[in-house]
C-alpha cells in the first residue's frame, strides 16, 4: 500500500476516492486464511491513531440478523438520555459516512475530508510490515468511525460487527456490555457451515466479567454462548428465559408502528412504540430495552421515559420500510433465509387491502439464493428477478430464473436488467391497489430507494 497511495487527499470526492481504494470484502468475496482477519493488525491500525478505543467505552453487538437494528435502537435510547453516543455500522444505505455517527448526526463532508486526510498520512508514515498488503475498506471505516467518536468527545460507543464477531475489527474495544442477536447459516464460507460453528464465532465478542444480552435460541447456539460466557465469567440475560417482549397492536392511524411491553430482570416498559414492524424488532427492541436498563444502573440520566423516546423516535430506513402506501411498497434489507423468513412473516401480518403482492428480488453470490427464492414464491404473485447495480456481487437474473423451482406457485417470474426496469414493471402490475415488496439484498433495497426518492423529488408525491 503505502507508496502507492494517489495525491494528497484535498476535497470531500478525493476523500470518497480514497475510501473506496481499499480491498472491500462487502465487495469481493473474502478468503478465509486471509491476513486481514488479525486482531493484533487492527490493534496496531488503531494505535496509529492513538488508540481511541482504550479510552471510550463501548456497547458491543454481533447477531446473525437484527445486530445494525438494535444497535441503532441502543444509540437512539442513549442519544434521548442526553449522552453523548457514537453508532458504527453497516453497510451504508446512499453515503459511505452513514456507517458512523454521534448523536444521530453522522460526520460533514468537510470533516471526512480532513479525517481522510490524516489517515492518509498517517499510514504512509506507518510501519511497512503493517500496511504493505493493503488497509481493507472496513478497516478504514472501523478507524474513521474511532477518529470521529474520539474528535467529538463521545461517552460511549455502540459497535455493530461487521462480519461474525471473533476476528470482527470492532473485537477491539472495551465493552460495557456485549450483545448477541441471533445465530443463523450466513457467510458460511468463512464463519463455517453450521448453527454451532457460527455461534462459536458470534460469541468471540463476550469478554471477561462482561454481561451479556442474547436473543439466541437454537439449542446448540444457546449452548456454546451459555458456555462461553460461563468460561469468562460474565451475567448472561437471555430473551426468553430473562428478557420477555409482548406485542399489543398496530398504533392506528400510523403505518409502521407497533406498540408493545417489555419486561426485563430490572424493570417492566409498557405501552412502547416502535417504528419498526415485525416480532423479530420487537425481540432487538427488548434487547436494547433491558441493555439500557442495566446502564441505568450507573447513570441515571437513562429512564423509562427516555428509553420510550429513544424507541419512538428511532429511524432505521430498509428494515420492512414502508415508503408508499399507493401502492404499498414495502423495502426491507433481508439477505438470507432467516431475515426472508422474518420479512414475509411480517407482510403477512398487515391487514392491508391489496389484490396483488409483486416481490423483486435480487440477492448476492455468496447467498443461498436457492433457498430464500423457495421461501418467497409462495407469497407473491409475481416476482421480479433483477441485479444489483452497486456491487458486483449480484447473481444475474438470468441465474437466478435457471435455480431449481424458481417461480413455482408464482403466477409469473419476469427478469429486470435493473432495479429501475423491476420498478416499472411492478407499478404496471399492481396499479394503485397493490403491494410491492423489494428485498434479497440491502444494496437491491438501497437502489429502489433511491429511485423512489428521485421520483418523489421530481413530482412531491409518491
Amino acid at each position: 500500500m503505502g507508496k502507492t497511495l494517489p495525491t494528497t487527499v484535498i476535497t470531500y470526492d478525493d476523500a470518497v476516492r480514497w475510501i473506496y481504494n481499499r480491498i472491500d470484502y462487502e465487495r469481493v468475496r473474502p478468503r478465509r486464511q486471509s491476513s486481514h482477519f488479525r486482531l493484533e493488525r487492527v490493534e496496531r491500525l488503531l494505535a496509529l491513531i492513538g488508540s481511541p478505543q482504550q479510552r471510550i467505552p463501548a456497547i458491543h453487538i454481533a447477531g446473525t440478523k437484527g445486530k445494525g437494528s438494535t444497535a441503532a435502537m441502543v444509540d437512539s435510547i442513549l442519544t434521548a438520555s442526553g449522552i453523548r453516543s457514537g453508532l458504527f455500522t453497516s453497510p451504508h444505505i446512499h453515503l459511505f459516512e452513514e456507517r458512523m455517527r454521534v448523536a444521530g448526526c453522522m460526520p460533514d463532508p468537510d470533516e471526512l475530508t480532513v479525517m481522510v486526510r490524516c489517515l492518509q498520512e498517517t499510514l504512509l508514515e506507518a510501519d511497512a510490515d503493517l500496511v504493505q498488503d493493503g488497509v481493507t475498506y472496513f478497516e478504514v471505516a472501523t478507524l474513521l468511525a474511532w477518529m470521529f467518536f474520539d474528535r467529538n468527545d463521545v461517552e460511549l460507543a455502540v459497535l455493530e460487527t461487521g462480519l461474525g464477531g471473533r476476528l470482527d475489527c470492532t473485537t477491539i474495544c472495551q465493552p460495557v456490555a456485549t450483545v448477541i442477536t441471533s445465530i443463523g447459516l450466513d457467510h458460511t464460507h468463512i464463519l463455517g457451515n453450521t448453527i454451532e460453528a457460527i455461534a462459536g464465532e458470534k460469541a468471540g465478542i463476550i469478554k471477561l466479567d462482561v454481561p451479556v444480552f442474547s436473543w439466541v435460541q437454537q439449542p446448540d447456539a444457546v449452548r456454546v454462548v451459555t458456555e462461553r460466557a460461563a468460561a469468562l465469567k460474565c451475567e448472561l440475560f437471555r430473551g426468553g428465559r430473562d428478557i420477555f417482549e409482548h406485542g399489543q397492536e398496530a398504533v392506528p392511524g400510523e403505518v409502521g408502528k407497533q406498540r408493545f411491553d417489555v419486561e426485563t430482570p430490572l424493570a417492566t416498559h409498557e405501552d412502547l412504540i416502535l417504528p419498526l414492524l415485525g416480532d423479530h424488532q420487537r425481540c432487538n427492541a427488548a434487547l436494547a430495552v433491558t441493555v439500557s436498563d442495566f446502564l441505568s444502573q450507573t447513570d441515571h440520566r437513562i429512564s423509562a421515559d427516555s428509553i420510550a423516546e429513544g424507541l419512538a423516535s428511532l429511524t432505521w430506513p430498509l428494515r420492512f420500510e414502508v415508503v408508499s402506501t399507493s401502492p404499498f411498497i414495502v423495502l426491507d434489507a433481508a439477505h438470507n433465509p432467516d431475515s426472508i423468513t422474518a420479512c414475509l412473516n411480517t407482510l403477512g401480518s398487515q391487514n392491508w387491502p391489496v389484490d396483488r403482492r409483486v416481490l423483486i428480488f435480487a440477492v448476492s453470490r455468496d447467498k443461498d439464493a436457492q433457498q430464500m427464492l423457495l421461501l418467497v414464491r409462495r407469497h407473491f404473485d409475481s416476482i421480479i428477478l433483477t441485479r444489483f447495480e452497486t456491487n458486483p456481487r449480484s447473481f444475474s437474473p438470468q441465474e437466478l430464473a435457471e435455480l431449481p423451482g424458481c417461480g413455482q406457485s408464482a403466477d409469473t417470474v419476469v427478469t429486470a436488467e435493473t432495479p429501475a426496469e423491476a420498478l416499472y414493471v411492478a407499478r404496471k402490475t399492481v396499479g394503485h391497489d397493490g403491494v410491492i415488496c423489494g428485498t434479497g439484498s440491502i444494496f437491491l433495497a438501497a437502489e429502489l430507494r433511491s429511485l423512489l426518492s428521485e421520483a418523489t423529488d421530481e413530482s412531491g408525491t409518491r
